[in-house]
């Protein structure tokens, strides 16, 4: 499952970087190119989460997947970064770098804010099954204090001097 994630991302690089190539071929209009640059950049984000959530306990496998993955990107990039260049539009590419770069701080700043958010709503439900546990104890203890050190009541005898009095009164 894990390889297939890294596949994924990978299979988006290939389709990103072969559509813009494509792009390349059939017209000479840089801003069409932006929405797969995007999609490059998110690749490249997508590739750090993964690694970041995996922290150390990767495969050999998704080890290797990953490095060939960030080859790859690194490839598309220095491509499409020499297609700007040799448009005459360097500086449009330093933009578009400046404005990938925001997108990443962006992204990771959402993706960790679920992260607290998810961390949080599980420390809450901890929380609140500890009350709950803790108040179901106490209840319970106090049933049964109640039952130890109550009086017991005889309802025979209560029932008797009730019928005795009723007896003695006219009830109509």
């Amino acid at each position: 499952m894990a390889v297939a994630e890294v596949m994924a991302i990978i299979s988006t690089i290939n389709a990103a970087a072969g559509a813009i190539n494509k792009v390349a071929g059939t017209c000479n209009d840089i801003n069409t190119i932006g929405s797969f640059i995007g999609k490059l950049g998110q690749a490249q984000v997508d590739l750090q989460a993964y690694q970041n959530k995996k922290r150390g306990n990767l495969s050999q496998e998704e080890i290797i997947q990953i490095t060939l993955a960030k080859k790859q990107y690194d490839d598309r990039m220095n491509e499409i970064r020499e297609l700007f260049i040799y448009s005459g539009n360097a500086h449009l590419w330093d933009e578009i770098q400046l404005q990938m770069a925001n997108a990443r701080k962006q992204r990771i700043a959402e993706m960790r804010a679920k992260e607290a958010a998810r961390k949080r709503a599980k420390e809450i439900t901890l929380w609140a099954g500890f009350i709950l546990l803790v108040g179901a104890g106490v209840f319970m203890l106090m049933m049964y204090a109640i039952m130890s050190y109550a009086e017991t009541v005889e309802i025979a005898d209560e029932i008797a001097i009730i019928l005795t009095l009723l007896g003695s009164v006219p009830l109509w």
